[in-house]
């Protein structure tokens, strides 16, 4: 039986590059600040909701608290972080609109500097279509900026047009073609 796979477009984020400004429409708050059984539901809340070929798979298999969860456990496998890097953003009126997970791959450092991604993003279903994944997007690479990186290597699924969009507009370059990715 052969393996299942989609395609992933990568994008790069390469210092030197001017610090990033991060627009004030939203108050970013530590991750940590919240419960763990909110930071689970707004995961979870992402994860069934999105358009990454991957997640969809595993939520329908296993159902999206669980992933949500296995998640959130797994985040240090290869990855580094400070706790107060995980950013929630709060809109206006009180409401917690997404996340952005920045992280450092380990054993990836180049002439003193450090490589990252963004382990995960997202926006809260019911704050889509308002620009609000760019406004994460730049809080995260300016978060590894601020921490030291030379490169920011992400990247998406290929029919995930609105992220695309949004590597696109927070200043990100395509890497190379899209690749294949086990599902």
């Amino acid at each position: 039986m052969s393996r299942q796979t989609y395609l992933k477009v990568p994008f790069v984020w390469e210092e030197p590059k001017p610090l990033i400004e991060v627009p004030s429409r939203l108050e970013f708050k530590a991750a940590k600040t919240l419960s763990h059984e909110v930071l689970l539901s707004i995961v979870a809340q992402v994860m069934e909701s999105s358009l990454d070929a991957s997640d969809r798979k595993q939520v329908m298999e296993h159902g999206s608290r669980q992933i949500a969860e296995q998640f959130l456990a797994e985040s240090k496998d290869g990855f580094s972080y400070q706790d107060e890097w995980w950013q929630v953003g709060i809109s206006s009126d009180d409401r917690i609109t997404g996340f952005v997970f920045p992280v450092i791959y380990q054993g990836s450092a180049k002439n003193g500097l450090e490589e990252a991604t963004i382990y995960y993003i997202g926006v809260l279903p019911e704050h889509r279509g308002q620009g609000f994944a760019t406004d994460f997007l730049l809080k995260g690479t300016r978060i590894l900026q601020d921490a030291g990186i030379w490169r920011v290597f992400c990247d998406t699924d290929v029919n995930n047009a609105p992220m695309i969009s949004t590597f696109e507009r927070a200043g990100y370059q395509q890497h190379s073609e899209p690749w294949q990715r086990p599902l």
